[in-house]
């Protein structure tokens, strides 16, 4: 089993199933832009797009799994935008066009991945997770509208079973409390 250390933003996070249980699938975009998609059977309630993190990943067979992840101090979360993409243009390399917080943008997309990831029709809604350095404004990841809907709705899902399952584990504590006190 290899092990890898590694730093970098969480881009997209993608629940599943395998085997019957939930799992999601994390992408992962390192400080030196490397992409490395990892599974993950529970999220930490401090988890969402954009956060940075140190991540130590184990390889199983032909996965990648996380094997511990914390937040990484020091680093600002990148921010989620929705955007409106207006134009594509593909010639010697692919531009996209588009609206977002009201304000236009041309930015180039170098990266195969994202330029796979580009909408087939526009005007097209999408969430773009943004970094911005001295060079500029930079797209790390394009998440469909539905996609992005999905991850909300799990998160919101989740976050009320975790509310629950206090709630619950109190409850239990509360009767087995009572329970030794009725044979003190």
């Amino acid at each position: 089993m290899e092990e890898r250390k590694v730093t970098g933003y969480i881009t997209l996070i993608e629940p599943r199933t395998r085997r019957g249980l939930i799992e999601y699938r994390l992408r992962i975009v390192t400080l030196g832009g490397e992409r490395i998609t990892a599974y993950i059977r529970e999220l930490p309630p401090w988890l969402k797009l954009g956060t940075p993190a140190d991540i130590t990943i184990v390889s199983v067979g032909d996965r990648l799994l996380v094997d511990r992840l914390s937040r990484k101090s020091g680093l600002r979360e990148l921010r989620i935008a929705p955007t409106i993409i207006d134009e594509i243009t593909r010639e010697t390399f692919t531009v996209m066009s588009g609206r977002m917080d009201d304000k236009f943008f041309s930015i180039p997309i170098l990266d195969d991945y994202l330029v796979s990831r580009l909408p087939d029709k526009v005007p097209s809604k999408v969430y773009c997770i943004f970094s911005e350095s001295e060079g500029g404004l930079r797209i790390l990841e394009l998440i469909s509208e539905r996609e992005y809907r999905i991850f909300t709705n799990a998160r919101r899902i989740l976050n009320k079973i975790i509310g629950n399952e206090k709630r619950i584990n109190e409850y239990v504590k509360g009767l087995l409390e009572n329970y030794v006190k009725d044979f003190d």
